[in-house]
């Protein structure tokens, strides 16, 4: 740790200076076609984009919107708008459907952050069309900026630790966005994490391919390698959706020591991959391969290790994590630690407890969790009981709080969703912690996360509400009626949604009960990108509910599962996990 470096532009410049463009970041943007940007240009163009920021009167304290195509435009720019000592804030517009979407999107993120400017390269301005004019905010291009500023002309802006570097929105899509504010301090505190953890300094070669408006995109790929000295090789986010493999071949071809992905990409390539291509592939070279942004799942890490066994991974190479935008890295298992996967009695976990399971317990009567190892020593990590906020016993399950330089000061302009989170104490400390929301326990020095007190979805790295999904169920058929989604394990299908049925609305529309739960499956897969989709449907007025009506969604899952509330008709669901009356 450099204590000479408090600011994002501090640690660039100083990568710059020590490694030139020996060092940087390789983007992909087809198999056989690269472009390079070392760590000495990318200062440059940094200092070349702020120049031009300035002179079109953005001062530090401003917000400025970035929607560029590739990961070498994203760097540039946010680079440059830190230089500035602005706050940028990245938007999803790489493969982001039609011009008329895309402006919508970038319009509620000009609105929520107070965004003084739009930052765009030409194939972006062109897709917003018409659009463009009704954003909100002036429209800057980049090539522009690139040609018209003097990096020469470029003067430090008078910033610091404290200063905002970027906003990192949530999901919009219950109409109530909250913007992650992430400091310079942040950053620079998350990039040392980043080499405690999984051995991120100027000998690693990061290979990724994460979307850069995502955290794990933009500051695995790009903001912390440029502060930590890494060499990075990154492809689109589309080029590995089409071919999932390729995020293998580049850490083969390129020698990648440290790599990270969500727990479906494990489950992508160990279901796609060829016989042929893992033969040619060796990837030795990892020293932690991070499982994270999703629950990480056990029989996902099984047989990714089984299926490239040959290729010399390793399960200690494995590195399951926890972390989340307003906290940044919580927890991983450590470079040359072994990975931790433990079974629990089932029922003790339902009263809170993690009680591991014997060597011959019945696995239908415990359950498997993947540990996310442990934090730094900059760290503090204590579970709290939601209901009393004392903290509780070893094996105890309760809700993490965590207090650490790298988490966020709180919300943008959103005081009370800031007091709600942020700076909550416990008694017998001074620390300032933060509530994660999510539910975990510690065993032997170990994190096992167990679930989520707000029942958000992450799916494939992305946040998805429930209520989303029971909303746009009952706009499928007029014979739906409410529901409840929830995550499913030990099941065929990730996600569970059951709904109470009107039969005579069912009968007057022509369905049957198999039709419709197929009508119902088939719409909030293609329409919610959902991995897959149990469907259970049960009888009007048998869903569990609060005193106040809104029906309750893990008592929902409990209930089905446990044979208490019987469905008329299920698909998806584990063989007689369900039962159907």
């Amino acid at each position: 740790m450099n204590d000479d470096i408090s600011t994002v532009i501090d640690g660039l410049r100083a990568t710059a200076r020590e490694f030139g463009n020996d060092h940087g970041i390789l983007y992909y943007s087809a198999p056989d076609e690269t472009s390079y940007r070392g760590y000495r240009d990318l200062d440059e163009n940094a200092r070349r984009i702020s120049h031009s920021l300035t002179k079109h009167g953005l001062v530090p304290g401003s917000t400025v919107v970035i929607g560029l195509s590739d990961a070498l435009q994203v760097a540039d720019a946010a680079f440059g708008a830190m230089y500035t000592g602005i706050a940028f804030v990245p938007a999803p517009v790489a493969g982001f459907g039609a011009g008329a979407q895309l402006g919508h999107s970038v319009t509620g993120l000009v609105k929520a952050s107070e965004a003084s400017a739009v930052l765009v390269d030409a194939a972006v301005l062109e897709r917003l069309g018409a659009s463009k004019d009704s954003l909100g905010a002036s429209v800057l291009v980049l090539e522009d900026l690139l040609a018209e500023g003097d990096p020469d002309a470029w003067t430090e802006p008078a910033i610091d630790g404290d200063t905002i570097a970027y906003l990192m929105f949530t999901s919009g899509s219950t109409g109530d966005p909250k913007g992650v504010i992430c400091t310079h301090r942040g950053v620079i505190e998350t990039a040392w994490a980043t080499e405690q953890l999984f051995s991120n300094n100027s000998d690693a070669t990061v290979v990724g391919w994460a979307p850069m408006h995502h955290v794990m995109g933009l500051g695995l790929q790009a903001i912390f390698p440029a502060i930590t000295g890494a060499k990075v090789v990154v492809c689109s986010t589309a080029l590995f959706q089409k071919r999932p493999i390729f995020w293998l071949q580049l850490i083969s071809r390129h020698r990648g020591t440290m790599s990270a992905a969500g727990n479906f990409a494990f489950d992508l390539v160990t279901q796609l991959a060829t016989d042929e291509q893992i033969a040619d592939l060796d990837l030795s070279s990892l020293v932690s391969l991070l499982s994270g942004s999703e629950p990480v799942r056990p029989a996902s890490v099984h047989a990714f290790l089984a299926r490239f066994a040959s290729t010399g991974v390793t399960a200690s190479m494995i590195a399951p994590a926890m972390g989340m935008t307003e906290a940044m890295l919580i927890a991983c298992k450590f470079p040359g630690e072994q990975l931790t996967i433990r079974r629990f009695d089932k029922t003790e976990l339902e009263r809170g407890h993690l009680e591991p399971a014997g060597p011959d317990a019945d696995p239908r009567a415990s359950v498997e969790y993947v540990s996310c190892g442990r934090w730094t020593d900059r760290t503090s990590l204590v579970i709290v009981d939601p209901d009393t906020l004392q903290p509780v016993a070893d094996g105890q399950v309760g809700e993490i709080w965590i207090d650490s330089p790298m988490v966020s000061p709180g919300y943008f302009r959103r005081p009370d969703a800031t007091a709600e989170t942020f700076g909550r104490s416990i008694e017998g400390s001074d620390r300032s912690y933060m509530r994660t929301g999510d539910l975990a326990a510690v065993l032997d020095g170990q994190l096992y996360v167990t679930g989520r007190l707000k029942e958000m979805l992450i799916l494939r790295g992305r946040n998805v509400y429930p209520q989303d999904i029971e909303a746009a169920a009952r706009l499928i058929s007029p014979a739906v009626g409410i529901g409840a989604v929830f995550e499913l394990h030990g099941h065929p299908s990730a996600i569970g949604i059951a709904f109470e049925y009107s039969e005579d609305a069912l009968a007057e529309s022509g369905e049957t009960l198999p039709s419709l739960a197929a009508k119902v499956h088939d719409a909030l897969v293609t329409g919610h990108s959902l991995p897959s989709l149990a469907v259970g449907i049960v009888s009007e007025g048998s869903l569990p509910r609060t005193p106040t009506g809104k029906v309750r969604r893990q008592p929902t899952r409990q209930q089905l599962e446990a044979g208490s509330l019987a469905a008329v008709h299920s698909s998806g669901f584990a063989p007689g996990a369900v039962t159907t009356s």
